[in-house]
Formats: C-alpha cells, sequence, structure tokens
C-alpha cells in the first residue's frame, strides 16, 4: 500500500481542519509558510492562532489564544498571519539573532517593509513587541540570507566595527573589483561566507578567482564556512586579527555567554 506523503501544505490545512474554527496559521509556522523555516527551537508542532476559548487535543498542533483581532492574510490558498504579526509572534520563540534574520528575509522578498513594521510593532500591545522593537534596531536589508544576517549579528554583538555588505570593492583609481558579502573598505579587510549553496563548481571557481583578484590588489580575505560558525569567537578573533594588522585600533572581541548561545550550531 501506497505512504500518504505530507508536505508543509498538507500538515496546514489538517492543523486547520482539527483547530478552532476561526483560526490561522501562525508564529513560526506562518513563517514557513511565507518561505523561511528556521529549525533552532523548533519543536515540530504546527502553530494555530484564535479568539476562540478553545483547545486542540492533537498533540502536534499548538493553539495560541489571541483577545484581540488577528491580522492575516490568504496566502495560496491557506489563511496565516499577516507578516507583521508573524513577526511580532516569532519574537516570542526567537532569539534575537534569528528575529533579525527573520526582518530582514521579510523586508528582502517584499513581503512588508521595515517601516510597516515598525509602525506595527509601535501600535500593538501584544506578546513579543517589545522584543520585536529591539530586533528591528538591527535590521539591515542589505543582507541578502538568513546566514548573512547572522553573520552580521555576530559581528556586531562581537564588538566590530561595523562592515559594508554585499558591497562593490573598488581599488584607488575608482575600478571595480568584485562584489563582497562583508567589507572594511578602510582596512582592505573582506569577509566570504562560503555556505551550501556554493556547491556548484563553476560557481566556486568563480569565487576563487574574484578573491584572488582582491588579494592581489592588497586586500585580505577571510572565508567562512558552516564548522566556523560552531565557535563563533574564533571567527570574531580572525576578523580581528586582520583589521589590527591593517590599521584598525579598536578593542578585542568578546561576546556574553548569552550572545555565544544564539550563535550556537543548530540555531538556524
Amino acid at each position: 500500500m501506497a505512504t500518504l506523503q505530507f508536505g508543509l501544505r498538507e500538515w496546514l490545512t489538517a492543523a486547520l481542519l482539527v483547530g478552532p474554527t476561526d483560526a490561522v496559521v501562525s508564529h513560526r509556522s506562518a513563517l514557513a509558510w511565507f518561505g523561511l523555516h528556521l529549525s533552532g527551537g523548533d519543536d515540530g508542532r504546527i502553530h494555530l492562532s484564535t479568539r476562540a476559548n478553545a483547545v486542540c487535543l492533537v498533540e502536534r498542533v499548538c493553539v495560541h489564544r489571541r483577545l484581540h483581532p488577528i491580522a492575516s492574510i490568504n496566502v495560496r490558498g491557506v489563511q496565516a498571519t499577516s507578516p507583521e504579526r508573524t513577526f511580532v509572534d516569532c519574537a516570542t520563540q526567537f532569539t534575537l539573532v534569528q528575529l533579525v534574520a527573520t526582518a530582514d528575509w521579510l523586508i528582502g522578498k517584499n513581503l512588508t517593509t521595515l517601516e510597516k513594521l515598525l509602525a506595527y510593532c509601535h501600535d500593538r500591545h501584544l506578546d513579543g513587541v517589545v522584543a520585536a522593537r529591539r530586533a528591528l534596531t538591527f535590521v539591515g536589508a542589505e543582507s541578502r540570507s538568513p546566514m548573512e544576517s547572522l553573520v552580521r549579528m555576530l559581528f556586531r554583538l562581537g564588538g566590530l566595527p561595523t562592515p559594508l555588505c554585499n558591497v562593490d570593492v573598488h581599488d584607488d583609481l575608482g575600478i571595480h573589483l568584485a562584489c563582497s558579502d562583508f567589507a572594511w573598505p578602510a582596512f582592505k579587510v573582506a569577509v566570504e561566507y562560503d555556505g551550501r549553496w556554493h556547491e556548484d563548481r563553476r560557481q566556486r571557481v568563480r569565487d576563487r578567482d574574484r578573491r584572488e583578484y582582491l588579494e592581489s590588489q592588497g586586500w585580505t580575505v577571510i572565508v567562512l564556512v558552516d564548522r566556523d560558525l560552531r565557535v563563533p569567537l574564533d571567527i570574531l578573533r580572525r576578523v580581528h586579527r586582520r583589521l589590527v594588522h591593517n590599521g584598525y585600533e579598536g578593542p578585542a572581541p568578546w561576546l556574553t555567554f548569552d550572545d555565544a548561545a544564539m550563535f550556537a550550531h543548530g540555531a538556524f
């Protein structure tokens, strides 16, 4: 007998069928339906929000009772909380770094804007809104992926000077050299995050050539891979050493225990 394979749509539809009649998909489940799934802290449950005084006896479905109207939209046939409400709801489940990556991603996908998120958080008094407001102070719409947001937040929380993100690098004559994930032009230091999408051989060759060209022009290029994130303070020290070598006089990087935990393996 064939086994029925459930995708996210099927799980969400099934959850809505067993949940309260007014329920909508919410929290990290809504975010996943928008297209972003962050595995860190995920308990595997499907989250629904309702204004009814009801519970769901299905273990995999978590029902959140809300006292005020729930802003929701129809997303490809599934009723889910709006991007702005989803962001605030996720603030009750996500770390600061995850939440910043979420805001960057929602803005980057044109699902909302920073202005809309700021206005929504300013006007509401919902669970998670205080954490959401704080996260918005770190938003950098120039990030092109959640992992870039994570690395950018690592530099920020670790006390390094703020880099330019996804910036075109030029030489002293203004000639374009490359586009770098992170760059400190004043110190000619660049950081590249070599994620899984770089497994394509032709892309790797292009990346190698670009990095070698930057180095030939006096730049230092630091390449980060997934395993480096297991010891985030080592990344900060590597970057700091190169910045200092090239003239930076700022203090050594640091991370509190709580901040380091947000970058632990599996957080994304």
